[in-house]
Order: structure tokens, then sequence, then C-alpha cells
């Protein structure tokens, strides 16, 4: 009946929670330890994927779209993933790495426009500045839409909790059943 529908219904979108419930104790354990700081790999693997994304959006324009592709947040929902996994992203967070993009991309827009008001009377730098900043341009915009995609996937593993507040969320329900605790150094901040 009914009551049965909306029970499956609810177990069912707990499957991102029974991912992470499984798989974190063996991540957190003493055999992982060489990702305890996973997290610090995270903004150049991000540089790499945006260059890679760039790259295939590109090759949509082309006759040959062999290996073209519009979008892929498969990227962010792994990292979302793993981080969640490790218990790390409020360490990664301390990095404030998409504010540390879009800040560097402000000043290097900043000093190609200046760069463009003083060649103005080069036909051949103007056109080569113009191409610089729209390449910058669109790097700012594919780190934007990453990290608008990274936080849109932290949402399916509950992240704005860490291990050790949902455990004690779980022990006041009385489900019990502990964690094991994360091994990333424990900082603070948000992105």
């Amino acid at each position: 009946p009914i009551s049965n529908l909306a029970k499956n219904f609810a177990e069912g979108t707990e499957y991102f929670k029974l991912l992470v419930d499984v798989f974190s104790p063996v991540f957190r354990g003493d055999k992982q330890k060489h990702l305890r700081y996973f997290y610090m790999i995270v903004p150049p693997l991000t540089v790499n994927f945006v260059e890679y994304l760039m790259n295939a959006k590109e090759k949509m324009s082309k006759k040959n779209k062999t290996g073209a592709a519009f979008t892929d947040d498969g990227f962010s929902m792994g990292i979302a993933y793993i981080l969640k996994l490790l218990d790390q992203y409020r360490a990664f967070d301390s990095l404030h790495w998409f504010q540390s993009v879009t800040e560097k991309y402000a000043r290097e827009g900043k000093k190609t426009s200046e760069s463009m008001q003083r060649g103005r009377q080069d036909e051949k730098l103007q056109q080569t500045i113009t191409l610089t900043v729209k390449r910058l341009e669109q790097f700012r915009k594919e780190f934007d839409l990453l990290s608008y995609s990274l936080r849109s996937a932290r949402i399916f593993f509950r992240a704005d909790k860490t291990a050790a507040e949902e455990t004690e969320e779980k022990e006041a329900k009385g489900e019990g059943g502990a964690s094991a605790g994360g091994d990333a150094p424990a900082a603070e901040g948000t992105d």
C-alpha cells in the first residue's frame, strides 16, 4: 500500500549516506594514512580538470568531435565523495581555493586591461591582449562552474556536518555505532 511506498521512497533517498557510512571507516582507517592530506591535492586536480574541460568544449565547435564534451559533473561528485569519506571538507575549505582563483583571475584581468591601454597603437598586440582577456574570462567561468558543481555535489553527501557531528547526531537519535574519526587535521573555515 501507500505507507509501504512512502517508506521505500524515504529509504531510497539515503543511498549517498549509505555509500558514505559503508566506506568511510575503511578510508579513515590506519591502512589509509597516505590519504591524510588528500585535500591538498584537490587544487592542482581542479586546474587540470578545468584545462581538460576547456579543451573538450573547444572540440565541440570543430568538425571532428572526438573527445568533445559539454559538461562533466563526475569529477565534482568524485571529489565531494572522497572529501566526505575522509572527513576533510573543513580542511579543504580552509585553503580558500576557489576564492584564491577568483582573485588571481581578477588581478590578471586588470593587468591585461592595463596592458591593452598602453599598447593601443600596436594592432597585433591588441589582438593578442584581446585573446588573452577572452581566455582568462573562460578560465574564470569554468572555475566558477566547477565551484558551483562541487557545492551542489556536497549537498548529496551532507557535507555540512563533520564525522564527529554525525556521530553525535546518531547517538542522540539512539542509533549508536560510532564511525571512525578522520585523520585529517581539523582546520576551521569555509570557502
